[in-house]
């Protein structure tokens, strides 16, 4: 067994194509054909249906596949500590961020941190907090930006904690603080966004949204949420920095809660064996530089559990 082999197979597992892997491994189909099979003879498994379309694994083939990830991740690790890239931002660098957040930060950033890091390669890409922290365990992603804390086996660095807002289009006083939550006009967005999960703490909904509003709309992008509720007597719940996005006709119909006021937290979420200090330290420091300092305390708020 060698890493180059598990390298193969986990390039089958996400390509799922012979050719496809072949291309991605810079080595010819038959070569890697072969060494596949090789593997397979010495651990007397079949790793993948081969008559299926697109290829998939067998049950076997997964779990191994699996296991391979966490082998080439801490082979990795290993080359990052003796190669001394830990003190380094160089190289690669994939992040992970929720589309909640991804919108309104990445913006502020990338274009600085790019510039000032001209040898490392970023790749991003938006999707859900589960799918983030299953890539950062099998190895596909380097970084997630996520709302924490998670209670997972992953190291979560906070950065900033987001106040929560209102945005209402039922009759409110523009200049009182939030006093009642009409939960039967409230809009959520799609299961599986941590956002949702936040608005229903803040609103006491639990597990029980029967009362919500009658009309359901899967989707996971706020600004979708906001114009539903302009068309309507709604509200949704809205954070900071998409506060800060909105005209000016729409800011009026953002209200404020009480003290302690809820937040989420924000945080740089990796692996315990990720060796990159110094990206992650880069990272950090970019991302602070254009967060207010006040948004980098977490006095007389109320961190929202996702």
């Amino acid at each position: 067994m060698t890493i180059t082999q598990l390298e193969y197979i986990v390039a089958l597992a996400d390509l799922k194509s012979f050719s496809k892997a072949a291309d991605f491994c810079c080595v010819t189909q038959p070569s890697l054909s072969m060494q596949v099979q090789k593997l397979e003879d010495e651990l007397n498994v079949s790793l993948f249906n081969r008559k299926s379309k697109p290829l998939s694994p067998t049950l076997y083939g997964e779990d191994i596949i699996r296991q391979a990830r966490v082998i080439l991740k801490e082979t990795q690790t290993l080359m990052a500590l003796s190669k001394g890239w830990g003190n380094q931002v160089s190289g690669s660098l994939s992040i992970g961020i929720i589309p909640t957040i991804a919108p309104y930060l990445v913006p502020k950033f990338l274009a600085k941190f790019q510039r000032k890091y001209p040898e490392l390669s970023i790749s991003i890409a938006e999707t859900t907090t589960e799918n983030i922290k299953k890539e950062i365990k099998e190895g596909k992603i380097h970084i997630g930006i996520l709302v924490t804390p998670m209670n997972d086996q992953l190291i979560e660095k906070p950065l900033f904690y987001e106040e929560l807002f209102l945005y209402s289009n039922y009759k409110n006083d523009k200049n009182q603080i939030v006093e009642e939550i009409r939960t039967d006009q409230l809009w959520l967005l799609e299961e599986g966004h941590c956002l949702s999960n936040q608005v229903a703490s803040i609103c006491n909904l639990k597990s029980n949204l029967s009362h919500l509003s009658k009309i359901s709309y899967q989707t996971g992008s706020l600004e979708t949420i906001v114009r539903l509720v302009e068309d309507s007597e709604g509200q949704t719940i809205i954070p900071q920095m998409l506060v800060d996005y909105l005209e000016p006709s729409y800011k009026s119909k953002v209200f404020s809660f009480n003290e302690p006021v809820p937040v989420r937290e924000v945080s740089l979420v990796y692996s315990p064996s990720y060796a990159r200090k110094a990206i992650i330290k880069a990272l950090e420091e970019e991302i602070l530089n254009v967060i207010p300092a006040d948004w980098q305390v977490a006095t007389n708020r109320n961190v929202i559990p996702i």
